[in-house]
This record gives structure tokens, sequence and C-alpha cells, in this order.
């Protein structure tokens, strides 16, 4: 009898358990998420609307490993329908800051003052589908890709509920039609309000031929990028992320790094007009 009870017990604690750390699977379409989370934006008469918008606020830099930085600057994302900039600025003249661009077929980064690229700058122009199809700055930008699946055609491909961190949300895997290479893009989805909370690009560059003297050449380097998105709020009946993470993370041949933006957005503003040059980098 004991033994009943306590299987009972064992039974009971697993469900509550799994229940409290993974809800149930809720059966979705790609094309019902899509949907919801187009709806979680605004209607489609206030998206319609927004054919171009402009971000600006704060920003910061932070290296957490491979160095050292904490720096305070400004940060602009202009966009018009498919085509995106975002850039950031710093107050020292070894790191101004980052500049990316879209103009809605190509996507490049600015140079630094040495004549090199950032790390992130280098991970954006070697994988330009983040620029090129919008889904870098995720909703904040009017090229986000969710809102044109009908131009672009991308593959996607739902992957159910899963456990981030602390969270429980929908993974989506994302495929660009053209040019997509061996960049993995999943994009993660809140369960209930449906907004977009997360991307993340990762891909890896297999190993070389090591010699004796260089063992090195036989490591594989990883790299990835994480963005976040927060504190949502009503702009012209939009509701959008006023808080945007951007993580970079590489491991390989030249040691490890993590290196993390953050762009705290004060004031967002609707139809403003966007001359092309702005999405081209000089």
């Amino acid at each position: 009898m004991k033994a009943r009870i306590l299987s009972l017990f064992v039974v009971v604690f697993v469900v509550f358990v799994c229940g409290s750390t993974l809800p149930a699977q809720e059966k979705v379409t790609v094309p019902e998420l899509v949907a919801r989370h187009l709806n979680s934006i605004g209607s489609a008469e206030a998206r319609a609307r927004a054919s171009s918008r402009v971000a600006s606020g704060n920003a910061n830099f932070f290296i957490r490993v491979g160095g050292t930085a904490n720096l305070d600057g400004t940060g602009m994302m202009v966009s018009a329908g498919p085509k995106l900039r975002f850039g950031m600025r710093f107050p020292i003249p070894e790191y101004p800051g980052e500049d990316m661009a879209s103009d809605g077929n190509r996507a490049s980064t600015g140079f630094l003052p040495q004549g090199g690229r950032s790390a992130l700058g280098r991970f954006l122009n070697s994988q330009g589908a983040p620029l090129r199809e919008g889904l870098l700055g995720g909703v904040l930008s009017t090229a986000w890709p969710l809102l044109r699946i009908d131009q672009l055609k991308p593959q996607l491909e739902y992957r159910g509920l899963k456990k981030i961190d602390d969270n429980v949300w929908h993974e989506l895997g994302y495929r660009a039609r053209k040019g997509g290479g061996d960049l993995k893009v999943l994009l993660y989805f809140h369960p209930e309000t449906w907004r977009h909370l997360r991307s993340k690009y990762t891909f890896e560059i297999g190993a070389g031929i090591g010699t004796r003297e260089s063992s090195n050449a036989n490591q594989e380097s990883y790299f990835s990028l994480t963005e976040d998105f927060d504190e949502f709020r009503d702009v012209d009946g939009l509701t959008l992320p006023h808080k945007y993470r951007l993580q970079y993370s590489g491991e390989g041949r030249g040691g490890a790094s993590l290196q993390e933006w953050t762009f705290t957005v004060s004031r967002i503003s609707h139809g403003e007009k966007i001359e092309d040059q702005i999405f081209v980098i000089k």
C-alpha cells in the first residue's frame, strides 16, 4: 500500500514539475504563428501606415570576454519598406561605433578607422542574410521579413515550444530563399502575446589541416549572434520594442570573444521621407 502511494506521489510530482516547466504543446502551423505574430504588432491598417520608421536613443557597448570596454553612446535605426540602416556611435577614436545597412538587395557594413571591420561587422559582412532579409532589428524595423513573406518566400519551419533559459517560447526556423549559406537562423515568439522576443544566428567553420608547428589549424570556429527584444510599448497603434540587445560570440583559432550592444529607444517616428542614399554605406 505504501509502495502504491509512493508511486502515485512520484507520478503527481513529475507531472507537476514538467507541467510548470514546459506547457502542453500547442499545435501551431506556420501560417497561424505568423498571423498571430503580425496581429501582436498591430492591425493591418496600422502596419500599412508605417511605411518608414526612425528609432533613436542611447547605446552601450560592453565586452564580456576577450577584452575590456564599457562605452555609452547613441544609436539610430532607420527603415523604409525593405531598406534598413542601423548605426551606433561611441566617443573614442579607436572604436567610433557600428554601421550596417541594406538597400533591400545588398548588405554592407562599415569600416573602423584602422581599416578593418569590427567583429560584428565581419559577422554581418560574411553572413549577409540578417541584413539583406531584414531580420536584423526585428519588428523595430519596417524591413522585418514576416511582414513581407509573399515577396521574400523564405523557408519557414515551426519547431515547437522550446525551453530557453527560464522561458518557454515558440521556435521558428528561417532560411532565406537565396543566399542563406550555412547560416542557421532561429526566431522565438512568446506563447501568449506572440511577440517576437529573440533571433539567433549561428554558423561554424570546419577545422583546417594542422601541422606540427600549428596545431591550432585543427580547431573548428563557432560564431553566433543573438538579438533580444524587450520593453514593448504602443507607438501610433503599433506595439514595438524599446530595448534591443545584440550579443556576438566567437570561439576558435583566434580565442574567445563575447561582446554586447544595448540600444535603448527613446523616440520612434513614422512617415518621414527618407532618401535612398541613406541605405548605402560609402
